[in-house]
């Protein structure tokens, strides 16, 4: 009976596997915002990260991959690119990085300067198309600054507000890689799904309040809630990206 059921259980696995493998890859390539890592953390539910709505709702029709990874930066991206992203093989690869990029250090120098950024980006983009895949750009989500009284909530509560100052605010300041990356889907041809846009827009506007109120993101400050993450699956449904014919 015992080894029955381990028999059942092995084909299980070695079918699912094998649907998988014959299924056109798309790959989430990107940093926290793309991993979720903040869901263990708000107690979220699994199924509603954007990742996670996208596997369902594309099953048997597109074996999806998760690869984001908290903290990191383009160029942490680029090191591990072929290893999680090109190996796939991937029709589609949807690219939301620049959070982290944009980080001012004590230095008060970004982690990843504006044109490195636009490097990478372009590295990533000629790479997929070379390997026979669509890249698709993603903006990132606008902070809320928040004004570094109140520990641990919003963007300032961890993060020195002093280093933000001549840029315009953290908010403007991450903007500007969004610029980037809409220059650079722009000038490459590459399809673009404005994140940063379709969260103001669904806010009311661009400032602390009316994202607070919206629902968007969470008390970090830079990271979505399932509210957020469906407005993302939402607009990639809507883009038709991963329509086959």
């Amino acid at each position: 009976m015992k080894k029955g059921v381990l028999l059942l259980l092995i084909m299980f696995l070695l079918s699912s596997c094998s649907e998988k493998d014959s299924l056109p890859a798309a790959v989430a390539f990107g940093d926290s915002n793309t991993k979720e890592a903040n869901w263990a953390v708000r107690h979220f539910p699994e199924k509603e990260k954007w990742v996670s709505l996208l596997s369902q709702s594309e099953k048997g029709r597109w074996a999806v991959f998760n690869e984001g990874i908290g903290g990191q930066t383009t160029e942490h991206a680029r090191k591990r690119f072929e290893k999680d992203v090109l190996k796939k093989r991937p029709a589609v690869v949807f690219i939301m990085f620049g959070t982290n990029d944009a980080l001012m250090q004590p230095n008060k120098k970004p982690w990843v300067s504006k044109e490195r950024y636009h490097e990478n980006l372009v590295y990533f983009i000629e790479k997929i198309r070379k390997y026979g895949g669509k890249p698709v750009l993603m903006t990132c989500l606008p902070v809320i600054e928040g004004n570094g009284t109140v520990e641990k909530l919003y963007y300032y509560s961890t993060h020195n507000a002093a280093l933000y100052v001549k840029v315009g605010g953290a908010r403007n300041w991450h903007n500007s890689y969004n610029s980037v990356m809409r220059q650079t889907a722009k000038e490459e041809g590459v399809p673009l799904i404005d994140h940063w846009k379709n969260m103001v827009k669904k806010a009311g506007g661009p400032t602390d309040d009316l994202l607070i109120q919206s629902g968007l993101i969470d008390t970090s400050g830079y990271h979505m809630t399932p509210k957020g993450a469906r407005l993302l699956y939402e607009s990639i449904k809507k883009s038709g990206y991963l329509d086959r014919k």
